[in-house]
C-alpha cells in the first residue's frame, strides 16, 4: 500500500503578556468561519520554520520572536490527503493587523481558556499539551557555514586570513534579515577571517561580541566538535564554521547517513527539547 500524500504546513502559537496574564492570538478565517492559530502551506523551496514566520506575519501583522518548537498536528484534509502542521511558540507584544479576505479578525484569548476558543479538535489537543515551559527560551543552534571567500590562496599568507569576497560580504549582511526573529544569546565562530567576517554584521546588529573557538576551525577533530556542542551556552547559539565542521555537526545530530545542504552563507536552524534534536530547517543564503 502506498503512503497517503502529505501536505506540509507551519504556523505559530503567538503569545504576549496581557494585563491579566498570558494571552494567545487566534485568527478568524471568514471562508471557514473558524478560529485557529495562524498557519499556512509551504511555498516552493521554503522550510517549515520560514513558512511559520511568514504565515504569522501575513495573517496577523506580527513580527514575532521565534521560540520553542511545539511539535505537529495532523488530520485528513480530504480523501487520500493528510495535512501536517508544525508549530513554534512566538512572542509578539504588538501586531499591525490588516483585515483581508483570508483573515478578517484577530482575537487575544486567555492562555488558560485557549482550548475553549479554537475551532478544531487537533488544535484543542495542541492547546492542552502546552506545558508550563512552552514559552521558555528556545534551546537552539543556528549553524552557519561561512559566506563566500573565493578560492583558496596560493600565496604566502595562511588560508585562515582569506577574507570574504564581495558576494560573501553581501551574504553576511543577508544574515541580518535572514535570521530576523531568532533570539541569539551567543555568537561563536572559527578564528578564520572568513568566518569572523561572516558573523560580524549580524553580531553588531544584535549587540553581541563574537567568541572564537578553536573547535570550529576546519581541521578540528570530531571529538572536539562534539565537546563544544555539549558545553555550548544555554539558549540560542549561532555557530559559524567551515564545510567539514558543519557537516560533522549535522551528521552527529541527524545521523551518519545524512547528506545535508551546505551552501556558503546558509544556516541550519536546529531545535532541541530535553537535549534531543526535534526539528532541523535549512535557510539558504540571502544576497
Amino acid at each position: 500500500m502506498r503512503d497517503s500524500p502529505v501536505e506540509q504546513a507551519a504556523g505559530g502559537v503567538v503569545w504576549r503578556e496581557g494585563p491579566l496574564g498570558i494571552e494567545v492570538l487566534l485568527v478568524h478565517r471568514p471562508g471557514y468561519d473558524d478560529w485557529t492559530f495562524p498557519k499556512g502551506k509551504l511555498e516552493s523551496g521554503e522550510c517549515l520554520v520560514a513558512c511559520a514566520r511568514r504565515e504569522v506575519r501575513e495573517e496577523t501583522g506580527a513580527r514575532p520572536l521565534i521560540g520553542r518548537y511545539l511539535g505537529e498536528i495532523s488530520y485528513a484534509k480530504r480523501e487520500g490527503l493528510r495535512k501536517v502542521v508544525h508549530y513554534w511558540a512566538m512572542r509578539a507584544d504588538e501586531v499591525d493587523f490588516v483585515s483581508s479576505s483570508e483573515v478578517d479578525r484577530i482575537r487575544w484569548v486567555d492562555e488558560a481558556s485557549l482550548a475553549d476558543h479554537v475551532s478544531y479538535p487537533t488544535e484543542r489537543a495542541l492547546s492542552e499539551r502546552l506545558t508550563d515551559g512552552w514559552r521558555d527560551p528556545a534551546d537552539r543552534i543556528l549553524l552557519v557555514r561561512h559566506a563566500d571567500a573565493g578560492k583558496r590562496d596560493r600565496g604566502p599568507r595562511p588560508d585562515s586570513a582569506r577574507p570574504l569576497s564581495e558576494r560573501g560580504r553581501a551574504e553576511a549582511v543577508g544574515l541580518i534579515e535572514g535570521l530576523e526573529g531568532f533570539p541569539i544569546d551567543a555568537v561563536i565562530t572559527s578564528y578564520a577571517a572568513r568566518c569572523c567576517q561572516t558573523v560580524t554584521p549580524l553580531a553588531t546588529a544584535r549587540k553581541r561580541v563574537p567568541q572564537m573557538a578553536i573547535e570550529l576551525w576546519e581541521e578540528s577533530r570530531p571529538a572536539e566538535v562534539r565537546a563544544l556542542l555539549r558545553n555550548r551556552p544555554e539558549g540560542t547559539s549561532l555557530l559559524c564554521s567551515h564545510r567539514p565542521i558543519v557537516g560533522t555537526i549535522l551528521r552527529t545530530l541527524m545521523g551518519e547517513k545524512q547528506a545535508p545542504i551546505l551552501q556558503k552563507g546558509s544556516t541550519w536552524v536546529l531545535d532541541f527539547a530535553d537535549g534531543e534534536l526535534v526539528a532541523a530547517n535549512y535557510l539558504p543564503p540571502r544576497r
